[in-house]
């Protein structure tokens, strides 16, 4: 066997082990754990928490930044929804309003942000379409941008992705530019990205995973690959 198993960990949900990853063994001077830093490991939002089926169509990215062992230590890289998701979502007669924006965190992470909204019909509403004005549009936008930035500056990165994940930057678009036209409560961060990280420090990466109870560490990668070849 030319091959490797190691447990991709992730700090911050239900599941501190998410994955594994086959790699190829150390062999002279390759050593396996240059192959695996930096890595990109794309997931399921509901692979990562326990009973979470119906947070499937949010994916998250995590590139690893440190090897131990079998034990590879990842961090956040971005996250998405699916494109089924962002379909269901698109209703005809209703204005749809994208709004982008590139920010630094207080730990030096730069992120872009692309969040979405939609209009929504008021209760006495007899016209059929609820289209927004240009200048409502316009309005709505730079209120976006504006929360966005503000949400990513006071924050770190660690804080930021419980933000992305309890949905509070949408509600907070939605509460604030409901003021300017009526918009659905499906408001949210569609997608965010890392476009620079700060340099590298291994001691602000063992932070993240500090409170990591006896449950949820990650088991020898053998018990695993032996407990899913069991169930195969």
């Amino acid at each position: 066997m030319k091959k490797e198993w190691y447990n991709i960990l992730a700090p911050g949900f239900d599941k501190r082990c998410i994955t594994l990853s086959p790699c190829n063994k150390t062999a002279g001077q390759k050593q396996a754990s240059d192959s695996l830093k930096g890595r990109v490991f794309t997931t399921s939002l509901a692979d990562c928490n326990y009973n979470a089926e119906t947070q499937a169509w949010r994916t998250m990215k995590f590139s690893v930044d440190e090897v131990k062992g079998f034990d590879c230590y990842t961090n956040f890289y971005g996250m998405d929804i699916t494109r089924d998701k962002a379909c269901s979502m698109i209703k005809k007669w209703h204005s749809l309003i994208e709004a982008t924006v590139q920010a630094k965190t207080a730990d030096g992470f730069i992120l872009r942000l692309f969040a979405i909204a939609f209009t929504k019909r008021t209760k006495k509403q007899v016209k059929a379409t609820c289209y927004a004005k240009s200048s409502h549009k316009k309005l709505i936008v730079k209120k976006m941008m504006e929360i966005m930035q503000a949400t990513v500056q006071k924050s770190t990165l660690k804080e930021l992705v419980k933000i992305f994940l309890k949905e509070e930057i949408g509600k907070q678009i939605q509460t604030e530019c409901s003021k300017i036209y009526p918009l659905q409560d499906s408001c949210m961060i569609r997608k965010a990205k890392i476009l620079k990280k700060p340099k590298f420090d291994l001691t602000k990466l063992m932070e993240l995973y500090k409170d990591t109870p006896e449950s949820q560490k990650a088991a020898p990668v053998e018990e695993t690959v032996n407990a899913i070849a069991a169930e195969v």
